[in-house]
């Protein structure tokens, strides 16, 4: 009876067995959810980052951007202008300008440029696509002296939105300029030409001031 006992208390091999497979089984669920766990997570953070790209190049292809160049001006030798273009596929809103820690230069009482350099940079404005607008920026005596406007050498900043149905961004560009170093081809007084097949340019010549 008692060798009975003793052999009915010792756990058949069949049942370790069973129990080492159910644990292993439920490891291998548990590895099971978790890996599928992180392949969710993956695939979902893949998403985001795909639709934030997908939204990064939707912007970069329709939002405005605003070009800036002091260039030559129109009005003649000695005298600058300020360039300003939409180049972006969409138009820029609520435009200002300004000029970083520095102020216009005015001679004498005659600030005629400067005043009106003010009131524009100060007065918002909308540009569309590829549209531009060219305004007087500095005017010289002929010798390289600043009369009336902005400096010879200076930072122009931009400021300007995008707005999309609901959506409004804010950007901000700037550009440096310096208009004593850079050679520039302004038009001249030179020799008189006559014939050609051109005759509106026959007394149309260009140096580097």
């Amino acid at each position: 009876m008692l060798m009975y006992l003793c052999l009915s208390d010792t756990p058949m091999w069949t049942d370790v067995a069973q129990g080492v497979s159910a644990i292993i089984g439920a490891v291998g669920v548990v590895l099971t959810f978790i890996f599928t766990a992180c392949q969710i997570h993956q695939a979902s953070v893949q998403v985001r980052e795909s639709s934030k790209q997908s939204q990064r190049e939707s912007e970069d292809r329709n939002r405005p951007y605003i070009s800036m160049d002091v260039i030559p001006s129109i009005g003649g030798s000695g005298a600058w202008d300020l360039k300003l273009k939409n180049t972006g596929g969409t138009a820029a809103r609520s435009i200002t300008i300004r000029l970083v820690n520095q102020d216009f230069i005015m001679i004498d009482d005659n600030h005629y440029i400067s005043d009106h350099l003010r009131w524009f940079m100060e007065t918002p404005f909308d540009l569309m696509p590829e549209a531009s607008k060219r305004v007087y920026w500095i005017i010289t005596d002929g010798q390289g002296d600043v009369v009336d406007g902005a400096p010879l050498q200076g930072k122009i900043e931009v400021h300007y939105s995008w707005r999309r149905e609901a959506d409004r961004k804010d950007y901000c560009d700037s550009l440096t300029y310096d208009c004593i170093k850079a050679p520039i081809p302004a038009a001249a007084t030179g020799p008189t030409h006559s014939g050609g097949d051109n005759p509106e340019l026959k007394n149309m010549a260009f140096r580097c001031l």
